[in-house]
């Protein structure tokens, strides 16, 4: 309950402390790194990985985003070796200054080995923050984010749940970062 409370106090600040959003028509191109716990159902060691997305402001609140990104988790079972793990998502990014709540559609293709050899697709849901500094075309993006996939069909009998928390710099194309006042 004290997480909720804080990151709800942090989206308030951030959209009452924030200069303004980001402006309708604007790309956002940007790389990051990542780190994911992989659901437990899986035997898979947590990972750091790396990734990108592609961003597209249809609104000065809202924007479509696509974004990818690759680890190689290593298998908890002995002998198991590693599996290459890809994900591959859409979403709406909701913003409310430099804080934005996202949701979308992911899938995760792994392999190309067995027994790790699958596809899945999942919802997924996070939080982020944009950090501007340079002109306020350059931020520093901090991102976590949830997958979860019902259950029934793929690998597992039961919901999977990934959790993935990213760093990354995104570049955003086209007017200013921000409004002014």
């Amino acid at each position: 309950m004290r997480v909720l409370t804080v990151v709800w106090l942090l989206l308030i600040a951030s959209a009452i402390g924030s200069l303004s959003a980001q402006r309708r028509g604007q790309v956002e191109i940007g790389g990051f790194g990542s780190y994911t716990r992989y659901d437990s159902g899986l035997q898979l060691d947590n990972q750091f990985g790396v990734g990108g997305r592609l961003g597209f402001f249809v609104g000065d609140h809202f924007s479509l985003e696509v974004d990818g990104n690759v680890a190689q988790p290593l298998s908890k079972s002995g002998g198991g070796g590693k599996t290459t793990a890809v994900f591959g998502s859409a979403s709406l990014v909701i913003s409310s200054g430099s804080a934005y709540v996202l949701g979308g559609y992911s899938r995760l293709q792994m392999g190309p080995d067995l027994p790790y050899r699958s596809q899945l697709n999942a919802l997924h849901g996070g939080l982020g923050e944009r950090i501007f500094f340079v002109d306020d075309h350059v931020a520093l993006r901090l991102e976590a984010r949830a997958y979860y996939r019902g259950p029934g069909g793929g690998m597992a009998s039961g919901w999977i749940g990934h959790f993935t928390g990213t760093v990354g710099v995104s570049y955003l194309l086209g007017g200013s970062g921000r409004k002014d006042r």
